[in-house]
């Protein structure tokens, strides 16, 4: 009887078997990662093979401030075919893998891919874009510096960049899933980034800032780091050039954001949302995309430098505050990747 009653209490004070937890669904960005680097790579891949047999014209044509600026239209179908073939090859493994190993080799190789779209075959015209289309957007109602003067052909390249920008990225995140799916808990561990963090955003917040000071010194009528002749010959482009500044200090803020709590929850007098976390995507997916377009910036602007090409920038090489501030663009976008996967892995770590 003694023995039964110790046996029950045993029982009964025992802890209960931990229930396995639920896989959770994959985010919005993940299920559509796959469909937007498919999407690029069929869509680039068809409009280059076609422009290499003569029936359409390139699809792409870098200028001198790129990091493939050397290259011709005709090079430059054939690196897009080459790398859209590979991606559609890698991602047709991957559907078929059957092993970790042959999973993470597809994943290995989709990353590697989508970095050299997104940072090489793209160019400064992305940052371009996103920089310059909240003028663009004023200037369609004739509002801004831009009212009356917007060069649609332009703004067009410059969307084509960010497509080749969002394009790779979506084959990097396509990538990194199937790297995680190849670990045996089926998810990647992003906590060893979370010590970066501030140091990272730290970088990825002042690059940008000296870069705004510049541009808005001059509005103020200030030629920091130009002549006095360059700023005169600006005339009413330095407003342009402030709209860029604001625009960075507003990035620098929101950078500022991967390590600060409003950066994780929002504020609780923001209507319907407040005290609820900010969902990962708001943060990661804006910050990954200007990572990639300034360090494709800026790579492009140290391929001018190299090749001697820095007299093609306003000011040439005299009024250094013309190109000194984008040479630092790379480490910025390196600073703002870190700080974005510093973000991820604090965020992950977290909610265990």
């Amino acid at each position: 009887m003694t023995t039964e009653h110790t046996s029950s209490r045993q029982n009964e004070t025992a802890t209960p078997p931990r229930t396995p937890p639920r896989t959770q669904p994959r985010s919005v960005v993940r299920r559509a990662a796959p469909w937007v680097a498919g999407a690029w790579a069929l869509v680039f891949g068809a409009l280059s093979g076609l422009a290499l047999l003569g029936r359409a014209p390139d699809p792409w044509v870098p200028d001198a401030a790129s990091p493939l600026g050397a290259l011709s239209g005709t090079q430059m179908s054939w690196v897009i075919a080459v790398l859209a073939l590979l991606a559609l090859i890698s991602a047709g493994t991957a559907a078929t893998a059957r092993t970790p190993r042959t999973t993470r080799t597809a994943g290995w190789l989709l990353v590697a891919l989508g970095l050299v779209v997104a940072v090489v075959v793209s160019d400064v015209r992305a940052l371009m874009f996103l920089g310059y289309l909240p003028q663009v957007l004023l200037a369609t109602v004739d509002v801004g510096p831009g009212a009356g003067q917007l060069e649609w052909a332009l703004f067009v390249d410059s969307g084509v960049a960010l497509a080749h920008a969002v394009g790779g990225l979506a084959m990097v995140v396509t990538g990194v899933s199937l790297l995680g799916r190849a670990e045996p808990g089926g998810r990647l561990d992003w906590s060893r980034w979370a010590r970066w963090g501030r140091p990272a955003v730290a970088v990825a917040v002042v690059v940008p800032v000296l870069y705004a000071v510049t541009r808005i010194a001059w509005a103020l009528d200030v030629p920091l780091g130009i002549s006095r002749e360059m700023l005169d010959e600006l005339g009413e482009g330095r407003w342009a050039g402030f709209g860029l500044g604001a625009f960075a200090v507003v990035g620098a803020v929101l950078t500022w954001g991967l390590i600060a709590r409003w950066g994780e929850v929002f504020w609780r007098w923001v209507p319907r949302i407040g005290g609820r976390p900010v969902p990962l995507a708001m943060a990661l997916v804006p910050g990954i995309l200007v990572a990639s377009a300034a360090t494709s910036a800026g790579l492009s602007f140290w391929r001018m430098a190299i090749a001697d090409d820095l007299w093609t920038v306003p000011g040439a090489t005299s009024d250094w505050a013309a190109w000194a501030p984008e040479m630092l663009w790379p480490l910025w976008g390196v600073a703002l990747a870190v700080a974005c996967l510093a973000y991820l892995g604090r965020r992950t770590s977290t909610r265990g």
